[in-house]
Order: C-alpha cells, then structure tokens, then sequence
C-alpha cells in the first residue's frame, strides 16, 4: 500500500528559504513512491511555488485546509503515515502514525513580550494557570494596556482562546470595544471546526456579551477572527478588537484567579513543550539551531541542513569589483532584520575613507513587503550619491546572476544584537552565504551563530565582529588578486557541501534512524 506524507507549512504563500526546505522533503518523499500532500491555509499555484522554489512538486498535492487551529490539523494529521511540520514556532502536536518537526529555530513562545513581561510570565505565570478556569489565551493577542480601572487586549485579525476538556456546556463572559476603533467591525467567533458561534459588531465603546459553547472531550478552540485597524503613527500594530474583563460564568473566583484573567499575557507558558511528544523526530536547520534546541527544549534534535541550489550557479571568470549582500527588507524589530541600512552605511564609511577602492560598488537586493517601504528608501537614502545599488523584489535570474559575477559577499543579519537574550535575531543558518559561495563570491560574514558553521576563516572566507573588520577584510579582498582567487575556488568548493543531493542523503538517514515511513 502506498504510504501517504503530508508537509504541513503554513507560509507557503510567502515561498522563503524555510517553504524550500519544507518542499525539498515533499520532493524527495515524492521521488521515492510516497503520496504527498503539501498542507496549508492560503490558495497558492503549485506550479508557481515549485517554479520560484526551484522544485519539482509535479507528484505532490496541494491541500488547503480552513485555517481553524491545532486541533483541527491534528485531527487532519491522523490520515496519513508521515506528517512533518515545518511551521515556525508551531505548537501543533499531531496524531499522525509518525511525524517530524523542521525547526528552524526554538524562538521562545513569549520573545515578542518585553523583558519585564517576560520576566513576570514565566515567574508569575505558574503560580496562575491553575486559576484560569481552563481558559488559556493562545497565538494572536497583544500584550494589554488601559488604566487601574480597565484593561483590555486587542486581538489580531485571527486570536485564538483554547478551553479545556469539559463534560458541560459553559459560557464565557467578555466585554468587548475599541478604543479608538475608527467604525464598528463584526467580530466573528468560531471553534476549530469552523462553527460560527456568534457574529457581533464591535463599536468603539465596551458592552457586556456572553457566549455559551457546548461540552468537548478534547478541549475547544475558539477563533476570533475580524478586519483590523492600524491606529497610525508609530503604532505600526494591525488591531482587531479589544477584549475586555473575560472569564467563564460560575464558580469561585479568588485572587489569582482575578489576576489571571486581568492580565492574560501571564497564561503563556514557554515551559510547555508537551507539543514534542506528538514526533518521533525534531530536525535542525543547523549547529547552532540544534544546541538551542538541547538548551531550550531539552531534547535531541537530528540535523538537517537546507538545500542550496548549487548546480544553478557558475562562477563566472571574470568577476565585478562588487559587494553584495541578498536577504529580505525588515526594518529592526520588525521579522528577521538583516540589516541593510547598516551595511550600506559601512559601505559609504568605507568608501569615503578610503578603506574600499573607490571602483568598487555595492549591490542590495532582497524581497520586501509593502509594510517594509520606508526601510527601503532609508536604505537608498543611506547609499545616495554613491555607487550603491538598492533592488527591491529582485527576479530570481537577477540574483543568481549578481551572486555569480560580484566579488564579495556580505552578511551583519544580528549586529548589534545581544546572541544570548534574542538569539534567534541571528542567522540560524545563511542559506545566501551557501549561495553565494557557489557562484564564487568571498562571503566576508558576520562572526555569528550560523554563518560560523558556514565559513572557515581564512580557508574559504572571512568573518567579522566590528564593522572596521569587515571593511579592513574587504579591502584584502579587494586589493589581493590572488587571494581572492583562493578564497574563492575554496568558497565554490566548501558550498557543495550544502547540495539538493547532500541533503537527499541526511534526509533518508533520519527517516531510516527513526522508521519514519514504517
């Protein structure tokens, strides 16, 4: 009997480095005789993904499922011999005969709280959740605000509440507004089958409702889910409603418990790693990745380094006095920053002391969502009058083509981080430094986290820790012939390494090591 595999990933439409290295199983799955599906919640042309991802999903199936929370995926998972989940910060504990976890980093379930939050969370937070009167607030709810007599919390466009198994029916009580809110907005409430449980419009003022949901054995899952708001200026927050006062009728409630349901952010419990015993397996995009992953989730992890498309890309003999550095635009704060404006700025310093020939030039390419705009024009600001070049959504042609005639490669994603409060703000691994070492560019990188795996000093590249390095690198690199010449046949040598094939044989490994598709 054929067996089946599902590759659960939710961001397939955003077809990153991390859908890649999802869908490079899907197809090696698919090549040996396994029926595929690729699963996720947002309508994407397969054929399209596989053409941007460089993949060949012609044996696979894409399966677009409701997005109604973990219960429901798990239920799904429970069709198939293989689930493997390669989601970003997932909690989803599949039913599945087996399954594997690709993580690309243990980033913590409450890192986007600020320290003191974070702090009282995890010192508070135990002494809490047992009042909580099986209420527990998952994914999709900023931090709370309001005064000593009010506190609310906005939702996001989709908030996710998760209650406990419980053999009656109950009801919650809530006060729901929006402070600010510019017109009223239906707030629409669902559980994890896709039952609409209430449809109620939400004006700017707070007004008591109640909710009553039957009796679940296996706990419910309740979606709250609304058109959103940006409130302007600063706040750069997408708002739904603002959720006020809640807790489930009946019962007793002492003070922990009316502390637990004023401030919610205190349920989150990053200690809660009972989602790994649903895997057999849990595989690392990288070293780096994998030691968090013993430190922070204590357990083993198999490693699974992504795959590069090597084969693409062909040193071109004669090569461009050019930096280049690929990687998607995210002003600080705001995703997995890379830090463009701060190396064009180290590139005009270089420029203008002297350090960096003034023949050399620079080259900035990357993805960038709208949201990103104003970062782009800093950093095209930050290169004006120079010989900087900033290309925003870049085709795919044009950056193999750059990443085999520049020079050197450059990478500061985590600069000015601190590696042990926010490590996942670093490069977990450099899928582009792979890249660009196999079309022969000098990768002069970041003395960081994944990068470090990645290049050896002085053997196939150079790394740095202060900017006046990677500018005094750069300039060995550029004014040394030879040693450019060196690093570079080094660099295309090392980056094999990382091949569609290499990572073919890791994968089929793991699956026999840990009887994945028995």
């Amino acid at each position: 009997m054929t067996k089946r595999a599902a590759i659960y990933d939710r961001f397939w439409h955003s077809q990153g480095g991390g859908e890649r290295h999802s869908g490079m199983i899907a197809e090696v799955l698919s090549q040996d005789g396994v029926q595929v599906d690729l699963i996720g919640h947002t309508e994407v042309d397969k054929d399209e993904l596989a053409d941007h991802l460089g993949l060949d999903l012609s044996r696979c199936t894409l399966r677009v499922e409701p997005d109604r929370g973990d219960l429901h995926l798990a239920a799904v998972s429970e069709e198939y011999d293989l689930f493997v989940n390669g989601t970003y910060t997932s909690r989803l504990r599949p039913r599945a005969r087996h399954a594997a976890y690709l993580c690309y980093f243990p980033t913590p379930f409450d890192a986007d709280l600020s320290p003191w939050r974070r702090a009282a969370t995890r010192n508070l937070g135990p002494l809490l959740r047992a009042h909580t009167g099986g209420v527990d607030y998952g994914v999709g709810w900023f931090p709370p605000e309001g005064g000593r007599l009010r506190q609310w919390a906005w939702t996001t466009e989709d908030a996710v509440l998760t209650l406990s198994p419980d053999a009656k029916a109950r009801r919650i009580r809530m006060e729901l507004g929006g402070p600010g809110m510019p017109e009223p907005r239906v707030l629409t409430i669902g559980d994890e089958q896709g039952h609409v449980l209430a449809e109620i419009e939400v004006g700017s003022q707070f007004t008591t409702h109640h909710l009553d949901f039957p009796a679940s054995v296996r706990g419910t899952e309740l979606h709250f889910r609304t058109e959103t708001f940006s409130p302007g200026g600063d706040d750069r927050r997408r708002l739904g409603v603002a959720v006020s006062r809640m807790r489930l009728e009946g019962g007793h409630y002492g003070p922990r418990a009316r502390v637990a349901q004023r401030f919610p952010w205190l349920m989150r419990d990053p200690r809660n790693l009972s989602f790994l015993e649903g895997y057999d397996t849990v595989m690392a995009n990288s070293e780096y990745t994998r030691g968090y992953i013993q430190q922070l989730w204590k357990t083993e992890a198999e490693l699974l380094f992504p795959p590069i498309q090597v084969q693409r890309l062909h040193p071109a003999p004669e090569r461009e006095k050019a930096v280049i550095t690929v990687g998607r635009f995210f002003s600080p704060g705001l995703g997995h920053a890379k830090r463009q404006l701060e190396m064009v700025q180290f590139f005009a310093e270089g420029i203008r002391s002297g350090v960096i020939p003034r023949d050399w030039r620079m080259y900035v390419l990357g993805g960038m969502e709208d949201s990103q705009q104003n970062y782009v024009d800093q950093v095209r600001a930050a290169g004006a009058g120079l010989p900087v070049e900033v290309i925003a959504n870049v085709p795919r042609k044009l950056v193999e083509q750059l990443l085999s005639t520049s020079s050197v490669f450059w990478s500061a994603t985590g600069y000015s981080e601190d590696e042990h409060k926010t490590p996942w703000a670093n490069e977990h691994f450099g899928m582009t430094t792979v890249e660009a070492m196999a079309g022969g560019c000098v990768p002069v990188v970041i003395d960081r986290a994944g990068q470090k795996e990645i290049v050896r000093e002085n053997v196939d590249g150079f790394r740095w820790t202060t900017p006046a390095q990677l500018l005094a690198r750069t300039a060995e690199v550029a004014e040394d012939e030879h040693l450019r010449a060196r690093l570079s046949a080094a660099a295309t040598h090392r980056a094999q390494e990382y091949s569609e094939d290499a990572f073919a044989d890791r994968w089929h490994d793991i699956v026999d090591k840990h009887r994945l598709l028995d």
